[in-house]
């Protein structure tokens, strides 16, 4: 069972997202009621999945997702907050958030979230990998898309499993423009704004992480896509 750690000091909200979630016998939820409690919790449980909270006593969700980000890279991450602005959303993708969740929300909603990221992020199997020794090679980078990271002169660069899709993506359509849609449909489920200005920034990631090797690029073309060129 996919194991969910939901952070939430609404102890009403809590309490009807556990349990509809726990219906759906596909899950197994721990709650934390602040983020303090909710960052000792993650240690012991290692969950597969993070619901978050902003807004919350001791540690506030930013400052939560921070920390987790610090010590794992590839848990996913979804915050829910009434919040709607569009830098609230874009500080939270910019720490790492995998995924957004307005409030008010249903289980079966939250579940749909947590299915759709779970499907696009899952690890293929061997048949799928182009090297033989689980490996892409991107310019001078080593890029194993099973472990998550990108290798240069033995230095490693964990990345997020929504990176790491995104870069196999381009890596799969190399030196040719993928849609931004199909990138927003494949890894968020919809092109809305603030998905999209998300893509931006995994985007501005990518090219940080592969700056050491000048032959490699990753080009935004205004209304047409993304393309990686080596």
């Amino acid at each position: 069972m996919t194991k969910i750690l939901l952070i939430e000091d609404d102890e009403a909200c809590s309490y009807a997202i556990q349990g509809g979630l726990e219906l759906l016998d596909v899950y197994e939820v721990a709650v934390a009621r602040n983020g303090k409690e909710g960052l000792n919790i993650f240690d012991r449980l290692l969950p597969d999945v993070i619901v978050t909270d902003i807004e919350m006593p001791e540690m506030d969700g930013y400052e939560l997702v921070k920390q987790v980000r610090a010590k794992d890279k590839s848990v996913i991450i979804i915050m829910e907050s009434g919040r709607t602005m569009p830098h609230d959303v874009l500080k939270g993708y910019k720490l790492g958030v995998d995924d957004y969740i307005k409030k008010p929300f249903i289980a079966e909603e939250l579940h749909a979230h947590i299915q759709a990221i779970l499907k696009r992020t899952e690890k293929p199997n061997s048949k799928n990998i182009v090297d033989s020794n689980n490996f892409l090679y991107i310019g001078r980078y080593k890029f194993d898309y099973c472990e998550e990271t990108l290798e240069l002169r033995m230095q490693k660069q964990k990345l997020t499993k929504r990176e790491a899709g995104i870069l196999k993506l381009l890596y799969e359509n190399i030196n040719t423009i993928v849609p931004r849609e199909k990138i927003l449909t494949d890894f968020w489920g919809s092109s809305d704004y603030f998905h999209s200005r998300s893509l931006d920034v995994f985007v501005a990631k990518l090219r940080k992480y592969l700056s050491h090797d000048p032959t490699i690029k990753i080009i935004t073309i205004k209304g047409h896509g993304i393309k990686l060129e080596v």
